[in-house]
């Protein structure tokens, strides 16, 4: 697996959102270089967990900021849209609980998932809302 590029393809075209979004994939980045780089598990396991935690204290902090925007504009997706990021922050909540709890290690699996539900949203879900959101903004 590799780190996270941004691509020009990610812009939904509302700025804040767009920031929110580069944000996410430095955020993810320095959590992949700290998997990466980091030799001793024992170093490791903390360091990720700090990162981790960042990443989706972020990552919460900006499904807000949309979800706020969709209601606002009264986006007609808003109720599916809203059930991914449910979905995405019971999975890693999840994950995140399997690690304290001692069965799982946070490294490329977790990262791998997150880089690809990332893509994925951003590509199609949100890419929905950016035309509508611009058009009532």
């Amino acid at each position: 697996m590799d780190s996270w590029e941004w691509q020009e393809t990610y812009l939904v075209n509302i700025s804040n959102l767009d920031v929110h979004h580069r944000k996410l994939v430095t955020l993810f980045n320095s959590l992949y270089n700290d998997v990466y780089q980091c030799q001793k598990l024992s170093q490791k396991q903390p360091l990720i967990e700090k990162a981790l935690t960042e990443l989706i204290d972020y990552c919460i902090y900006h499904f807000e900021a949309e979800e706020k925007l969709m209601l606002q504009y009264q986006y007609p997706g808003y109720a599916p849209h809203k059930e991914e990021h449910e979905r995405f922050k019971l999975q890693v909540t999840q994950m995140m609980q399997e690690h304290k709890d001692g069965n799982l290690t946070l490294s490329f699996p977790i990262l791998h998932f997150i880089k690809k539900w990332f893509n994925g949203h951003i590509l199609t879900t949100d890419k929905q809302y950016g035309p509508y959101l611009n058009e009532k903004m």
